[in-house]
Protein backbone atom coordinates (compact mmCIF):
# COMPACT_ATOMS: atom_id res chain seq x y z
CA UNK A 1 0.00 0.00 0.00
CA UNK A 2 3.15 2.27 0.73
CA UNK A 3 4.24 1.78 -2.37
CA UNK A 4 1.43 2.99 -4.37
CA UNK A 5 1.20 6.45 -2.29
CA UNK A 6 4.98 7.01 -3.03
CA UNK A 7 4.77 6.35 -6.95
CA UNK A 8 1.42 8.43 -6.77
CA UNK A 9 3.60 11.04 -5.04
CA UNK A 10 6.17 10.73 -7.51
CA UNK A 11 4.18 10.91 -10.53
CA UNK A 12 2.63 13.88 -8.62
CA UNK A 13 5.76 15.91 -8.75
CA UNK A 14 6.59 14.54 -12.46
CA UNK A 15 3.52 15.62 -13.50
CA UNK A 16 4.26 19.20 -14.64
CA UNK A 17 7.23 17.87 -16.82
CA UNK A 18 5.13 15.38 -18.32
CA UNK A 19 2.94 18.22 -19.30
CA UNK A 20 5.72 20.11 -21.00
CA UNK A 21 6.96 17.48 -23.02
CA UNK A 22 3.56 16.58 -24.19
CA UNK A 23 3.11 19.98 -25.33
CA UNK A 24 6.50 19.86 -27.04
CA UNK A 25 5.51 16.85 -29.21
CA UNK A 26 1.94 18.31 -29.81
CA UNK A 27 3.35 21.77 -31.22
CA UNK A 28 6.21 19.63 -33.35
CA UNK A 29 3.29 17.49 -34.71
CA UNK A 30 1.30 20.65 -35.96
CA UNK A 31 4.45 21.69 -37.76
CA UNK A 32 5.33 18.92 -39.29
CA UNK A 33 1.42 18.09 -40.52
CA UNK A 34 1.65 22.39 -41.82
CA UNK A 35 5.38 21.62 -43.36
CA UNK A 36 3.87 18.43 -45.38
CA UNK A 37 0.41 20.29 -46.31
CA UNK A 38 2.69 23.12 -48.06
CA UNK A 39 5.28 20.82 -49.88
CA UNK A 40 2.31 18.79 -51.29
CA UNK A 41 1.05 22.54 -52.36
CA UNK A 42 4.07 23.19 -53.97
CA UNK A 43 4.62 20.06 -55.78
CA UNK A 44 0.72 20.35 -57.19
CA UNK A 45 1.84 23.93 -58.51
CA UNK A 46 4.42 22.81 -59.95
CA UNK A 47 2.87 20.32 -61.68
CA UNK A 48 0.17 22.67 -63.06
CA UNK A 49 3.44 25.37 -64.17
CA UNK A 50 4.83 22.20 -65.85
CA UNK A 51 1.25 21.38 -67.47
CA UNK A 52 0.83 24.88 -68.73
CA UNK A 53 4.43 25.39 -70.59
CA UNK A 54 4.20 21.54 -71.91
CA UNK A 55 0.92 22.44 -73.76
CA UNK A 56 0.43 20.42 -76.71
CA UNK A 57 3.52 19.48 -77.13
CA UNK A 58 3.44 16.05 -74.75
CA UNK A 59 2.85 14.13 -77.78
CA UNK A 60 6.08 15.18 -79.35
CA UNK A 61 8.15 14.54 -76.28
CA UNK A 62 10.62 11.42 -76.98
CA UNK A 63 12.42 9.52 -74.55
CA UNK A 64 15.71 7.68 -76.04
CA UNK A 65 15.79 4.12 -74.73
CA UNK A 66 19.04 2.25 -75.11
CA UNK A 67 18.66 -1.48 -76.39
CA UNK A 68 21.50 -3.92 -75.97
CA UNK A 69 21.44 -6.06 -78.56
CA UNK A 70 20.56 -10.01 -77.69
CA UNK A 71 23.88 -12.22 -78.46
CA UNK A 72 23.58 -15.97 -78.39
Amino acid sequence: MKLIFILLKNFKNLLPYFLLIALYFLFINLETRKEKINNKIIEIEKQIVDNKYMGNNKEQLRIAIPVVPYKK
